[in-house]
């Protein structure tokens, strides 16, 4: 049986690879490293190499009788409509939906629950060869405008572009080089993660050194744009930057270094303040939540690894002075937002993730009863009146199994079983109905 599924067997014919005397000597002992050519990626003899390689390969795949069926299987179970759990920002319900075997999702948008949606953005007209790929989307905190970032072939550099959200209308604004980086608010602009401009011909084998994090403001050109932070003396560390919802403070992270990463700030409401290291190792993950008044709430492993929730104050912002809100407990917190002023909480326990709310004093209000075991994922801001989540599971597919959202008070922690993906209601109201998507 296994000889009828296979194809003939033959002996595969590789390619002479050519080898060269490279030798490196670390402290004291000769490396060989023969092959140190082919790290020239964009030689001709490379390029050979590859295409040789290429041959061999697709021949022998070619060849496999029930490739064409496994194919045809892969596709038919792959063949479904998926459709995301919203996100609000300024009054309108943004989500994301792929009818089935579309390369990329489609964003579109609701301005309320029972309008009709309309397309916001469609990464699948971004090129006509299907090369450019959408990394992440971004909302300025007043609505205004909407900042992507993509990707051209795969590669980890990332292009910004600025569209006005109500029109849709794509602005001049346009970041290259950008890499590691999303794009985080403050006013009207937004700051970034870069490298300088590679060697032409390059682009692609260069090594990236001195990653800087800049502020481009809307209508001016990228070689107007400010730098915020460089350390030189770390030339290999990675930099980014993430502003707070109410714009009151600017988060630096730096990694590159260990398991986890520095975490710095910056008072935004200070003009010309400077950057306040709140941590010095790279041993813990430090992952701000939310910044409300002058409490910072943070995600950390540092003395919890399975980690908790810290609670720190923005006047005495250092790792000395924070305190402990929710502990370390028997399962691994892997999740937590802030939304409609409560805490989320997603726990990992027998491989099954588990939710709570707590308030913002650390107290547990309730356990949300998922529909069964499965993942689930929370979206929400802080002041929102209303919380989406979607869930997933073995026979639960990560979308709307009907049409309805359902929404139901806070106070209640039995969630219906019959939908995938629901609103909870962040108000004391009675049960009700809202038809959606």
């Amino acid at each position: 049986m296994v000889m009828s599924c296979t194809p003939q067997q033959k002996k595969l014919v590789y390619p002479e690879t050519a080898k060269v005397d490279t030798v490196d000597v670390y402290f004291g002992t000769p490396v060989p490293d023969p092959y140190r050519w082919l790290e020239n990626d964009t030689s001709a003899a490379t390029t050979v190499w590859v295409e040789a390689q290429n041959k061999v390969t697709n021949e022998y795949l070619n060849q496999i009788p029930f490739r064409e069926n496994l194919l045809k299987r892969l596709t038919a179970l792959a063949d479904y409509e998926k459709i995301s759990a919203p996100i609000k920002k300024h009054g309108k319900y943004y989500f994301s939906k792929n009818d089935g075997l579309q390369n990329q999702n489609v964003f579109y948008v609701q301005d309320s629950l029972n309008s009709e949606p309309r397309v916001f953005l469609d990464p699948n007209k971004l090129s006509e060869d299907g090369t450019v790929a959408l990394t992440g989307l971004y909302f300025s905190h007043d609505g205004k405008y909407t900042a992507y970032s993509i990707s051209r072939s795969g590669s980890d550099w990332s292009e910004i572009y600025v569209m006005d959200t109500e029109t849709g209308k794509l602005l001049e604004d346009h970041i290259e080089w950008a890499k590691f980086s999303g794009a985080s608010w403050q006013g009207d602009g937004f700051y970034y993660s870069a490298y300088d401009a590679p060697t032409k011909g390059k682009e692609f084998s260069n090594v990236n050194e001195n990653h800087k994090i800049y502020y481009h403001k809307i209508g001016e050109p990228q070689s107007k744009d400010r730098l915020i932070y460089q350390n030189p003396s770390y030339p290999k560390r990675f930099y980014s930057a993430s502003v707070s919802e109410d714009e009151q403070v600017l988060f630096l992270f730096e990694s590159g270094a260990g398991r986890g990463n520095n975490l710095f700030m910056r008072d935004l409401n200070k003009p010309n303040s400077p950057f306040i290291p709140l941590t010095t190792d790279f041993d813990y993950q430090y992952s701000p939540i939310e910044v409300i008044g002058d409490k910072m709430y943070i995600y950390t492993n540092y003395g919890a690894p399975k980690n908790r929730i810290m609670v720190a104050d923005i006047n005495q912002p250092e790792l000395e002075n924070w305190k402990e809100l929710v502990p370390e407990s028997e399962a691994v917190l892997s999740g937590a937002e802030v939304i409609g002023g409560k805490l989320f909480l997603t726990y990992d326990k027998d491989a099954s993730n588990h939710a709570y709310v707590y308030d913002l004093d650390g107290k547990q209000l309730q356990e949300i009863e998922l529909p069964s075991l499965g993942s689930v994922g929370f979206s929400g801001n802080k002041d929102d009146k209303e919380c989406f989540f979607g869930f997933t599971s073995f026979t639960i597919p990560g979308r709307p199994i009907n049409t309805i959202w359902t929404q139901i008070p806070m106070n209640s922690t039995a969630l219906p079983k019959y939908s995938s993906t629901r609103m909870i209601s962040l108000q004391n109201r009675s049960s009700s109905r809202a038809k959606t998507v």
